[in-house]
């Protein structure tokens, strides 16, 4: 049996105060899929896990038929609030990325952004997106990396600090699975997983150094111009050596004739 939590908000995982990193980290995510999405006029695309739709409307104002799948309740409600305000029209459908409520073959393209370690199966939901597109059809998924440079710089730290009998003030360190995680993703992880059912085609990193320790209070003192620079350059690192970047994105392509 599939246990889902039909009442996830993403507003309970979001900090309170979201330092330079971590909105540029959010954003470039954002920009990054879109732009491995690559969305041609007319293209029928199912976003796996869309949440509030923010990536599904982007892909719909670029020309693109939309199907949104997602199983929380109260992320569907912030979804239709989101269609209201923008004005494009998508599909949304409630459902899980394990079942996946459309016919084998009938997609363009699969996209699931930041959602693959939230599901009950996230072996079963590749599974069921590579089987969802088209012969040659291509699926999208970006997944945060838990052994990103910024995660094991953070646990070597906390590890000296324990050493020193420096107590830790955090319920929960970064690179500690979140309770509403069901699996650890790290590149190996996922671009294993991803082909064991898709020709994998191009895989790149967003963001690198995000959550090392003092790294967010360090870029918050340094003039806003000063953290655009050192953050893009980061990135522009991250995209060549994805095994060590904060996110990782893949594209792979449906080897079915």
């Amino acid at each position: 049996m599939i246990k889902v939590d039909l009442n996830w908000d993403d507003r309970e995982v979001l900090p309170d105060k979201i330092r330079p990193d971590v909105a540029f980290l959010l954003q470039r995510m954002n920009r990054a899929t879109l732009e491995m999405v690559a969305v041609a006029e007319g293209e029928l695309i199912m976003d796996v896990g869309c949440g509030r739709a923010i990536d599904a409307l982007g892909m719909s104002a670029a020309g693109a038929s939309v199907i949104g799948i997602e199983p929380s309740r109260v992320m569907t409600a912030h979804a239709v609030d989101m269609i209201k305000l923008d004005g494009h029209r998508i599909s949304l459908v409630r459902g899980i990325g394990e079942l996946a409520p459309v016919a084998a073959g009938s997609v363009d393209k699969v996209v699931c952004k930041g959602a693959l370690d939230h599901f009950a199966d996230p072996e079963k939901a590749v599974q069921q997106m590579a089987e969802a597109v088209k012969p040659g059809g291509e699926v999208i998924i970006a997944i945060a990396n838990f052994s990103s440079l910024g995660f094991k710089i953070g646990e070597l730290v906390f590890r000296l600090r324990k050493i020193l009998g420096i107590k830790n003030p955090y319920k929960r360190l970064p690179w500690q699975l979140p309770p509403d995680h069901t699996l650890k993703f790290d590149y190996g992880v996922i671009t294993g997983m991803a082909r064991r059912y898709l020709k994998l085609e191009k895989v790149e990193g967003v963001s690198l150094l995000c959550a090392a320790p003092g790294w967010g209070d360090l870029l918050s003192r340094l003039p806003v111009k000063t953290q655009d620079s050192i953050l893009h350059a980061l990135d522009g690192i991250a995209r060549r050596l994805p095994a060590i970047s904060d996110v990782v994105i893949l594209r792979g392509r449906s080897s079915r004739s």
